[in-house]
């Protein structure tokens, strides 16, 4: 089995020296966005063994059987046209800077939907434009927690799948720890604060969540180091320090955690017996040596004239990795990336395909998204002036210093891994067949990774160099 085999331990280890010289966001995948309030219980502190209290809503969290598949449907929309501009803005900000990107737009979509709650006048109209919905639609909540509640059931489905056909015709039992798609929401504020119940309940009913109260006022650092510790968990550690020493001070008053954690098998693994090194030539016209995996199948494949797209399903058909091959050169290419453009959704058609994809595993640094988000209109939520009193009437005035995010993706002939955190950081100014299709993939590419049945896009960002 794969874990017993290799897994993604061994293979993450062995680019590990390599991953931080990577440029890329992650998504995908936990978000910062500190809050405190009413109603309060203790819960356990994850970093002592001693409690903390929670502040939380008495609301039980929406079923997502309640939500309307129009709701569904209206949030991913959202999120899709989220990320391809905040894409956008990403490349715009780095300019020519040569490396892989990575961003899990999904996670900023989600946390920042979340701060969305507390926003009001100029500062929610703002946020709900760049976050492409109605501010006068309170869906986007419905949707969102509908979405991350069928999210949250793939991987489960996909082993129960895989557990019936291994006892139909007695294979080894697959190993549940390779089944994992993980998506939660953490919220963390300053216990000296009063949140406003509305924002409470907002939180209970679509988020599934309340407030974890600790002392940034206080103890700031600690309160940094229950958080990370938190996101490093969720994200089995593969999300590590995602508030770096300094991005949080004795200002902050709100960090709101969402965690992304994906790791699933392909359907049709790739045989190690068929990998072999190969030469991949980057953006820049280096020609590096680095592994190739090879396979021929049946896959979901088009040639829109833009792009060779080849999608490669992972277990229980429901989520898959889409590589999109550029003909032309990849700035070109993602410069006229949309919504509807093929590489951004599994084809709807099947080929044989005769692929030959390299290896590669990397993390990104903690990267702020403040400039790509001004750029895209969330101008007001970034300043003294902004309005987020329906957050707390009573400590103003409340804004975003930054938002954060930190990614990973790893891939090998058994399948995929990866990762992503957000952070919303709130502070107080006070604080057989057909002849194959040939698709040698030896330059750069843009790889994304949706969810089938929604076209959620959890992942986007393309890979320039895959070697260590």
């Amino acid at each position: 089995m794969w874990e017993r085999e290799s897994g993604y331990d061994g293979m993450t280890n062995a680019y590990e020296t390599s991953m931080n010289r990577q440029f890329l966001f992650k998504a995908s995948i936990p978000l910062i966005l500190a809050l405190a309030a009413c109603g309060v219980s203790a819960v356990p502190d994850p970093n002592t063994d001693s409690t903390h209290s929670e502040a939380k809503s008495s609301l039980p969290r929406q079923p997502a059987s309640e939500v309307s598949a129009a709701a569904l449907d209206a949030a991913v929309a959202a999120n899709n046209a989220f990320a391809v501009d905040l894409f956008a803005h990403i490349r715009e900000d780095i300019g020519k800077t040569p490396g892989n990107l990575l961003t899990s737009p999904l996670s900023a979509s989600i946390a920042l939907t979340m701060t969305f709650a507390g926003a009001k006048t100029q500062t929610s109209t703002e946020m709900s434009s760049a976050l492409h919905f109605s501010s006068g639609a309170p869906t986007i909540f419905e949707g969102q927690n509908a979405l991350t509640q069928a999210l949250d059931g793939r991987a489960a489905a996909a082993l129960a799948g895989d557990q019936e056909r291994a006892e139909t015709f007695d294979l080894p039992p697959p190993v549940s720890n390779d089944y994992q798609l993980h998506v939660i929401n953490s919220v963390w504020g300053d216990r000296t604060v009063t949140w406003e119940p509305p924002f409470l309940d907002v939180l209970a009913t679509y988020y599934g969540t309340g407030v974890q109260l600790v002392d940034f006022a206080k103890d700031a650092q600690r309160a940094r180091l229950i958080i990370n510790n938190w996101v490093s968990t969720q994200t089995a550690n593969k999300i590590n320090e995602l508030l770096p020493l300094g991005t949080v001070d004795t200002s902050t008053r709100m960090v709101l955690v969402n965690a992304i954690h994906l790791r699933l098998h392909w359907m049709s693994p790739f045989s190690e017996s068929l990998t072999k090194v190969d030469t991949f030539t980057t953006t820049a016209g280096k020609a590096v040596q680095t592994p190739f995996m090879n396979q021929t199948e049946s896959l979901p494949y088009v040639d829109d004239g833009q792009a060779q797209v080849v999608a490669l399903p992972l277990a229980g058909e429901q989520l898959a990795v889409v590589i999109a091959l550029p003909h032309g050169d990849l700035a070109t290419y993602e410069a006229g990336l949309a919504v509807s453009s093929a590489g951004l959704a599994q084809p709807p058609t099947q080929s044989m395909v005769s692929l030959s994809l390299p290896k590669f595993a990397f993390t990104s640094p903690t990267v702020s998204l403040k400039k790509s988000l001004e750029g895209m209109g969330m101008t007001q939520a970034f300043q003294p002036s902004a309005d987020f009193s329906g957050l707390s009437s009573t400590e103003k005035p409340l804004y975003i210093s930054d938002v954060l995010q930190k990614t990973m993706v790893a891939m090998d002939e058994k399948g995929v891994e990866a990762a992503a955190a957000t952070a919303v950081v709130v502070s107080s100014s006070s604080s057989g067949a057909p002849m194959p299709v040939s698709m040698e993939v030896d330059r750069p590419f843009v790889i994304s990774i949706v969810d089938v049945p929604t076209g959620a896009i959890l992942f986007l960002g393309h890979i320039d160099d895959p070697t260590p």
